[in-house]
């Protein structure tokens, strides 16, 4: 045996171990769970050596159970909303469930967004009702400019919100769907300062009749 095919037998061989932590079984459905492509896996053959990066993430994967969303679909992060010492922030649900799995091709052609580019909110409150009740799941995709009036996520002076947010000479108007709340203004100064920052812009939402 040369050198070549042991090589490859030693990366044949961790692939597999990268199968047995992921609980996959072939190439493909490895490439996907690992977020990387089949070319890549025949990539680690050809050179002998899977990047030990690749074992950290699919010992993570193992560690939380092994719970992995079928080919075709990703899941999708789960965030709370938390104010802290006077600043908004987004983290990680605790409860985070892993069966919240989204079809990456609704995702991409229904929706019109990166898969890999979104993440799930609950929202709070009922200022933006009809169009958004309390405790509706919201998916939002992260950007980082405004190109477009639209429902935001955003952060200012502390606080993480989420609006309707239109164009004005001035500024932004920030809009509540609800009439009870009326709408007010973000000045160009306001919107160029630190206080402020656009977290993403909610794309779709669910939430029960």
């Amino acid at each position: 045996m040369n050198n070549n095919e042991q090589h490859r037998n030693d990366a044949d061989t961790q692939i597999d171990q990268l199968k047995e932590l992921t609980n996959t079984s072939t190439n493909v459905e490895l490439a996907e769970v690992l977020g990387t492509t089949k070319n890549t896996i025949q990539t680690w053959r050809r050179r002998g050596n899977v990047p030990e990066k690749i074992f950290t993430k699919a010992k993570q994967i193992s560690q939380n159970g092994g719970v992995i969303p079928p080919v075709g679909y990703v899941s999708l992060d789960l965030y709370e909303v938390e104010v802290s010492a006077g600043h908004g922030a987004l983290v990680i649900c605790e409860e985070k469930s892993s069966d919240i799995v989204f079809s990456k091709a609704f995702i991409s052609n229904s929706i019109g967004v990166n898969p890999n580019n979104v993440f799930l909110m609950p929202v709070k409150g009922d200022s933006m009702c009809p169009t958004l009740k309390n405790g509706s799941l919201v998916m939002v995709n992260r950007i980082e400019q405004l190109t477009g009036d639209g429902i935001f996520v955003f952060r200012f002076d502390g606080q993480l919100m989420v609006k309707r947010l239109q164009f004005s000479k001035y500024g932004l108007n920030v809009v509540s769907d609800n009439d009870a709340y009326k709408p007010w203004e973000l000045t160009k100064d306001e919107i160029a300062s630190n206080d402020f920052q656009i977290i993403g812009e909610v794309v779709w939402s669910g939430q029960r009749m």
